[in-house]
């Protein structure tokens, strides 16, 4: 009997820390990037960019004026995420203070490959060409010469063969610096940790558009 009262007591416990964990797998879930940008998976993308390009790429980590956000590229054929772009440097331009003034002009758009090929320019991989409909006439008149003056390359603006698919609507997400609390902050399903190379931990709050 008194094993039976134990076991019982295991169950409940075990069936409530699950509950308990639920809440925060769920608030990541509700974030709606694809199921294979876990929030291991995203950290560690993260963190390789920043390991390769803080100082050079960005100087602001979790800053709209710098680099605090990114866009996941979908392939329309598959739906399956194929690699994220990343804008740095973004308000740069308009920007008071010298410590955000452009870097490089050329190197504000950065293309960072899910199957192991790395980080590229996505300056190679933009469009020559156009196509011609109402939309893309608009586009190209409208909002193609403003993109240019910030330096600005998106998902549109990339070529589909140079790419080896055809996009789908990127979804975007930010990642925005906040203080690091006292108890890990992988606690919260919505915070990420990643380290500078001068190994100062920096705490970014998920969000999603």
């Amino acid at each position: 009997m008194r094993f039976l009262l134990i076991a019982a007591a295991l169950l409940s416990s075990s069936a409530h820390a699950g509950s308990a964990a639920a809440p925060a797998s769920e608030a990541f879930a509700s974030l709606g990037l694809p199921d294979a940008l876990s929030k291991p998976r995203l950290r560690s993308l993260l963190q390789a960019f920043v390991d390769s390009g803080y100082g050079r790429r960005f100087r602001h980590l979790g800053d709209e004026r710098d680099f605090d956000h990114g866009h996941v590229l979908i392939d329309a054929r598959t739906r399956a995420p194929i690699a994220i772009l990343y804008h740095t440097q973004e308000l740069a331009a308009q920007a008071a203070q010298a410590d955000y003034g452009y870097i490089d002009p050329d190197g504000r758009n950065w293309i960072q490959w899910l199957d192991g090929r790395g980080i590229e320019n996505a300056r190679a991989y933009e469009r020559a060409n156009y196509p011609r409909s109402g939309s893309w006439d608009w586009f190209v008149a409208r909002e193609l010469p403003q993109l240019r003056r910030r330096h600005t390359i998106t998902d549109k603006m990339l070529d589909p063969t140079r790419l080896g698919a055809e996009l789908a609507p990127s979804l975007q997400y930010t990642f925005t610096r906040t203080a690091c609390a006292a108890a890990a902050p992988e606690d919260s399903s919505r915070v990420l940790r990643v380290t500078l190379p001068d190994r100062t931990p920096v705490c970014l709050a998920l969000s999603a558009q």
